[in-house]
């Protein structure tokens, strides 16, 4: 692709904002910068921003802001922003986040990308621009996401969703060249709403109508020779040289085999020890199902074509479509095709370079017996009684009857359960996912439990502790600077008061309550399946990193698992965290408009698929070097459907597409990380590729 580059100043002057030079690379003026918490910035030669950042809990973040003369960047003109960013650290790896901020407010005002880097790496963080005059639609489709690229704020640098430890010059980067690439000219009556036929803009597929890109998929003949094509690839190909029959390292140390999963510290670093005793490092997918979620067609009909008529059924109530249910029925040529997918499945994991299936894989995946396997014994469940937002009154005793029968309660609904108890190539067991534990603070739970009504377990279990640590309401009044009459009217209130003797107790109660939701836990899992790991709450990263967390939960599981949305877990935190192995259950990059035919962009890393593709590898390398990482497990297998799911995602998350189509890109990647994992988390050295000496 010839890209024409010119500086973001050159794209003011274009915009009428006032005369600039349209020179290449034009420094950014000083005093147009503004810094919070521990960032700083500081302009060098040739206009280049050296940043760094070194407390990431105060909310670092650089800002740039437009020019002299100019209230915004007009970024209008550009196809791409870019960015050449140098990490200036020696050995270790840096991340670094953008944010390309508007005057809406929210994310649905601003554009969201990222990047990390090896040490002494330099890259280029490039992000399509989602402007509104070329890629707004007709109508309100879920998910939908452009901006008004005329008028940005500001360009942020930060480091959101930060996990990191309290050090130094945690990230030291170099900027320089911020530019737009790819010269466009801004058109009336340029956008899809200007299409005169727009509607359907879903094909029989599940793609978008009004684009094309290399994989897209125009007919059912299209289908088929991808298939044919890709069943060539998988039958020429080996199993990793590297691997045991377990995906563990077959050529690594011998330990002790007890035949089944567990976890053991080698030389410095956690590992998963397979059931052979070899070393495993768990390389996944997670939600390894034939097809996702459905799509549902009512009230908007016009957005798809008269002929998915034979595919449309009745799910819950509503009407809906699944377009790779079609796709697959067509590519294995039946319509009971179920066994040949997930034999297909196992094999393309093997040929891919993955050794274990995440979380909500498919019970017929796992029956192939060719995969390592975690289950899910419960994601959170919404019918259990409830303490704030997103977690259980474990003092409920119908929650803790359901702890007591956990194992029972999902082997009915799973009989892979079951089969697990004795199998091999079960790793473990998840209870949860992304529980909302209130911030740091506590103030959440703190509200959720003094406003209780009386009979709630939880608040009960707070005032009883409270009788027997001070025997009178007196007592208590003193320390709290209250006036309760009696124990009974602590129970009845719903008042919050200010005091510093509540907020004591309040968080020593906290600290009872995760312990004994992390112990029900684990007696759910050993009690039934004592020789398979608990796997933990499938924290989201910056809850993994809290004391008050981190603490019961290595007490009870095997391994924390967290889920880490940024562009590498390189430096997650260990400072002051219990030395237990951590298991990745989620992580994830897009590309950004119009790339792959979406409508809205996730965690963005590039606008291509190689640059997706290169952000995975250093996300993976990050991993494989962090000493308490044992896995990481990327979420999704598939991408979501163009339309969205019921909360509206409907991003690009996949290995492969909604047509079944593999992004041979990650594909690649993924097999060289699956093929040198080993001796690269063992030599302990950042390299461009996985191959190190």
């Amino acid at each position: 692709m010839n890209r024409t580059s010119f500086s973001l100043f050159a794209a003011l002057w274009l915009a009428g904002a006032g005369a600039v030079s349209a020179v290449e690379n034009t420094p950014l003026p000083p005093g147009k910068l503004r810094t919070s918490g521990s960032a700083s910035a500081v302009y060098g030669g040739n206009g280049a921003l050296t940043v760094t950042i070194n407390r990431p809990h105060s909310n670092p973040e650089i800002r740039i802001f437009a020019p002299e003369g100019g209230k915004y960047w007009d970024m209008s003109r550009g196809k791409y922003f870019a960015a050449d960013v140098t990490n200036l650290s020696h050995d270790r790896q840096a991340r670094l986040f953008l944010l390309l901020r508007t005057e809406v407010p929210g994310n649905k005002g601003h554009l969201n990308a990222g990047i990390a880097l090896n040490p002494g790496e330099t890259r280029t963080l490039r992000v399509a621009l989602p402007h509104q005059w070329k890629y707004a639609t007709p109508g309100k489709i879920p998910g939908q996401r452009t901006i008004d690229t005329a008028r940005i704020v500001s360009i942020d640098f930060n480091l959101k969703g930060w996990y990191e430890p309290l050090e130094p010059e945690l990230v030291r980067c170099r900027l320089s060249n911020i530019r737009l690439e790819g010269k466009l000219t801004p058109e009336e009556n340029a956008s899809p709403i200007h299409i005169k036929d727009f509607y359907p803009f879903s094909d029989l597929y599940g793609q978008y109508v009004h684009g094309d890109w290399p994989e897209k998929i125009h007919s059912d003949a299209d289908l088929k020779k991808e298939f044919e094509r890709e069943k060539a690839e998988l039958a020429a190909s080996v199993r990793p040289a590297e691997w045991d029959e377990y995906g563990g390292w077959k050529n690594g140390p011998q330990l002790a085999a007890t035949g089944s999963f567990r976890v053991e510290k080698y030389k410095g670093k956690w590992y998963f020890v397979d059931p052979a005793g070899h070393l495993f490092f768990s390389h996944g997918l997670d939600v390894l199902i034939k097809h996702t979620d459905p799509v549902k067609i009512d009230g908007h009909e016009h957005w798809f074509p008269a002929e998915i008529k034979p595919w449309v059924y009745s799910h819950r109530g509503a009407t809906c479509y699944q377009a790779t249910e079609r796709s697959l029925q067509v590519k294995y040529g039946k319509k009971d095709y179920d066994d040949d997918f997930y034999k297909t499945l196992a094999k393309r994991l093997e040929h891919w370079g993955f050794n274990s299936v995440g979380d909500w894989g498919s019970p017929d995946l796992m029956a192939q017996g060719k995969t390592p396997y975690t289950l899910q014994l419960t994601d959170f469940d919404w019918t259990m009684p409830r303490l704030g937002k997103k977690f259980y009154d474990v003092y409920d005793p119908v929650y803790q009857d359901k702890m007591k029968n956990l194992f029972k309660i999902a082997a009915e609904r799973n009989p892979m359960v079951y089969k697990s108890v004795d199998d091999p190539m079960c790793i473990g067991y998840f209870i949860d996912n992304e529980l909302d534990f209130g911030n740091r603070r506590n103030f959440a739970f703190l509200r959720d439990v003094m406003t209780a009504s009386a009979d709630k377990p939880a608040k009960k279990a707070f005032v009883a502790g409270l009788r027997v640590k001070y025997g009178t309401v007196e007592a208590l009044n003193k320390t709290w600077e209250t006036g309760y009459r009696d124990w009974e009217a602590l129970l009845s209130s719903n008042t919050v008061p200010k005091s510093r003797g509540l907020r004591i107790d309040m968080e020593q109660f906290f600290s009872r309550t995760v312990e004994l939701y992390f112990r029900m836990c684990r007696d759910a899992v050993k009690s039934a399946a004592p020789n398979r790991l608990y796997l933990g709450c499938r924290f989201l990263s910056l809850d993994a990193t809290r004391p008050e967390l981190a603490v019961p939960c290595a007490k009870y599981a095997d391994v924390s698992s967290s889920n880490i949305y940024g562009h590498t877990p390189a430096n997650f935190r260990v400072e002051g965290m219990p030395d237990r192995p951590i298991l990745i259950g989620e992580f994830q990059f897009s590309t950004c408009l119009p790339g792959r035919g979406r409508f809205a962009p996730n965690i963005v890393a590039g606008s291509t698929e190689k640059e997706r593709a290169t952000a995975y590898l250093r996300y993976l390398q990050g991993a494989l070097l962090h000493p308490n990482i044992v896995g990481a497990h990327w979420f999704q297998f598939r991408d979501q459907p163009l339309t969205g799911r019921s909360d509206g995602e409907g991003f690009q998350t996949g290995f492969v597409d909604i047509a079944d189509t593999p992004y041979r890109e990650m594909t690649t990647i993924s097999r060289e990380i699956g093929e040198n994992m080993y001796r690269y988390r063992i030599n302990g050295k950042y390299s461009d590729g996985m191959k190190s000496e």
